[in-house]
């Protein structure tokens, strides 16, 4: 079972959340939509 990493970033001033999930060390695959919770869409992905 993979780790799955649930953070915020400070993007000039707006409060960003994203997820991450995997070894650090891997390549990066970087899936974007528009919604909120977009990043629920793609959980059986990541």
């Amino acid at each position: 079972m993979v780790d799955i990493a649930y953070r915020t970033a400070d993007v000039d001033g707006l409060k960003v959340f994203y997820r991450e999930a995997g070894a650090p060390d891997a390549p990066v695959l970087l899936l974007l939509h528009g919604f909120p919770s977009s990043s629920h869409m793609f959980r059986d992905l990541i």
